[in-house]
């Protein structure tokens, strides 16, 4: 039936007609920006351009143009000569003309470079009956209903009974690799040289964002990669080679490979640190402060991921702010409750497939000296703070693998394991971050892939000047990720306890039923994500022959033409990664109330009411997406 419901709408007869539709363009958006048309319309655009000059190329269609104004349009098109040889020239049109024949969702797009936020000037074509996204509404509900019933009739979770794979086992040399002093450093200075030339491209080269390598590299490429390989594979793996806090460190431990090993311990630690080498303050060892330096970042997040001079400033900041931190504390306190981007990665690495754990506890709860915590001549103590004796989350390793140098029993090993292995958030400051970094998937969609030009003019406040429709923008984004869906989640948590009688406190039964948003998140994230990179893939190409929008051509791609990766391809792609992360969200949250709940009855009953919240974010991006 999921596959039939929607299938039947292919059916619905309907009369072809004529749609003449006066398009309008302007920085950054197009009027209308949502055309509605049935299939075996022929639609009739009269576009013009109220500004500078635009570019009109329309998904999946053989409609490619360049918009100017007083309604002067060069529509490109192409003929073959004698020889058979394909050539491409512009005709200068008054109206552009196709037929509707192919039914879905398309994203027009601008080709002309018209300012910081040009990548995002785009605009959708909507041929009904958009069976795509009707398919993927229809198998949303199909998999929260036959989840439920399938942990009904096997509740076991087979997962369970995946024996983890020790990878310094399994992988010849990886063991002597990662134990080597060098190893850290060898994997984060190529990335710290990176780092540099990105603050200086910031500083010194083109401001428009697209024609920046600091700019390219890092809010598309990195931002992908770390969503859609390092976070569900490595978890806190970027963290090993992140070059943002690796200067202070060095200067911490006045060295940039070497152990200083003293023989009687100083406040616990088999190490002396420059500065006061105090600790952090208790009251502040969670995630609140990472939260809301997260949320003001994202308040400005179009500016930053568009202004190449506020990217550079973001990351000096950084730097002086782990380097002054280094002087008054120990460990990596920055990383550890401060950074906003390991405030994500700390939770969503509860889901990734790997995790660095003792091989034997008892051998570590038998040895006194706690060497990967307090240190060890072949390895610093732990810059996280964490024993990996009793260590059963990945929220707070950093991978930097000195508990492998330190310890004397050879007692540590990498794991691969099944996805979403951990299980418990212990605070509601890490379901509040999980609910921010779901709600800022969503606003970004909005934002950056939406056809909505006066929300990214509200949100681009230090061009459009507009400071009332920006207040209200972060308003709206604030109060949706700390009042408004954590309160409707909640609420839904509630509801499940009463329902099956309410056998654990509100606040465990939250906690627990809001992992469920882990997994959904990363996907959304890479769905959100996935547009950028086939999309913007030749801005890549591009900006490594010119890396400073400087005219240079030093690998001969710097003219590489603006060509999009099968983008109509776009929507069903982004529809199956919000698909997969419903299941595993509902399958790892129904395995993570073991805990509290065994008979897979109550437990199935529990998660009837947080099922229907996770299918109403679903559905919000489905319709961003697809609809």
């Amino acid at each position: 039936m999921a596959l039939a419901i929607p299938g039947l709408v292919q059916f619905i007869p309907h009369k072809p007609h004529i749609r003449i539709i006066s398009l309008k363009a302007k920085k950054y958006g197009y009027t209308p920006g949502r055309i509605v048309v049935d299939k075996g319309d022929t639609v009739i655009l009269k576009p013009t351009s109220l500004d500078v000059t635009h570019g009109f190329l329309l998904d999946g269609y053989p409609v490619d143009a360049i918009l100017k104004q007083q309604g002067v349009t060069l529509l490109k098109y192409q003929w073959k000569d004698d020889d058979n040889t394909i050539h491409t020239d512009w005709d200068k049109v008054k109206e552009i003309k196709f037929k509707a024949d192919q039914a879905g969702r398309f994203t027009f797009r601008c080709t002309q470079t018209c300012g910081n936020l040009h990548p995002f000037m785009t605009g959708e074509l909507i041929v009904r009956p958009n069976f795509i996204y009707h398919l993927m509404v229809s198998l949303s509900i199909w998999i929260v209903l036959s989840a439920l019933l399938l942990f009904y009739v096997f509740p076991e979770n087979r997962s369970a009974h995946f024996k983890r794979i020790n990878l310094l086992e399994r992988v010849p040399g990886l063991k002597w690799l990662v134990r080597r002093r060098s190893f850290q450093f060898l994997i984060l200075f190529p990335g710290f040289i990176l780092f540099y030339l990105f603050i200086l491209s910031s500083l010194w080269g083109s401001p428009v964002g697209n024609r920046n390598i600091a700019i390219i590299f890092v809010w598309i490429l990195w931002w992908f990669a770390l969503k859609a390989v390092f976070v569900p594979l490595g978890g806190r793996i970027w963290c090993m080679m992140c070059p943002l806090p690796a200067p202070a460190e060095w200067i911490s431990r006045k060295s940039l490979t070497a152990v200083r090993y003293i023989q009687k311990p100083f406040k616990g630690l088999h190490h002396r640190f420059i500065g006061l080498q105090k600790d952090w303050p208790k009251m502040i060892q969670n995630m609140w402060l990472q939260n809301i330096i997260f949320l003001s970042m994202i308040s400005f997040g179009i500016i930053l991921i568009t202004r190449p001079f506020a990217t550079s400033m973001l990351f000096l900041a950084i730097l002086v702010t782990t380097i002054v931190l280094a002087f008054i504390y120990r460990r990596r306190v920055f990383c550890l409750y401060l950074c906003p981007v390991g405030g994500f990665l700390g939770n969503y690495s509860m889901a990734s497939m790997t995790e660095i754990r003792a091989i034997d506890p008892d051998v570590c709860r038998k040895h006194k000296e706690k060497c990967c915590y307090a240190g060890a001549e072949e390895g610093w103590a732990c810059p996280w703070k964490q024993y990996i004796g009793n260590m059963n989350r990945n929220n707070h390793c950093g991978f930097c693998m000195e508990c492998l140098k330190s310890c004397p029993k050879d007692n540590i090993g990498i794991f691969l394991r099944p996805f979403g292995s951990d299980h418990n958030l212990k605070g509601y400051d890490e379901m509040i971050n999980v609910m921010i970094m779901l709600v800022v998937a969503i606003a970004f969609s909005i934002t950056m892939l939406g056809p909505w030009e006066f929300i990214k003019s509200a949100a681009n406040v230090t061009e459009s000047r507009q400071i009332i429709p920006f207040l209200t923008y972060i308003a709206l984004i604030w109060l949706s990720a700390l009042v408004i869906f954590p309160g409707l989640f909640s609420l839904s948590a509630r509801f499940s306890n009463r329902l099956i009688g309410k056998p654990a406190s509100h606040r465990l039964m939250t906690l627990r039923l809001s992992y469920i948003l882990i997994p959904i998140g990363i996907f959304s994230w890479i769905a959100f994500s996935l547009p950028s990179v086939m999309v913007n893939y030749n801005y890549i190409l591009s900006v490594l022959s010119d890396p400073l929008g400087l005219g240079w051509n030093i690998f001969g791609t710097a003219n590489y033409p603006f060509s999009p990766f099968h983008p109509e391809w776009i929507p069903m792609i982004q529809g199956g990664l919000l698909l997969v992360g419903l299941y595993l969200g509902l399958s790892r949250g129904f395995h993570a109330m073991k805990h509290i709940l065994n008979d897979p009855v109550q437990r199935v009953r529990a998660m009837i009411f947080p099922s229907l919240f996770t299918l109403f974010v679903i559905n919000i991006l489905l319709k961003l997406y697809a609809g």
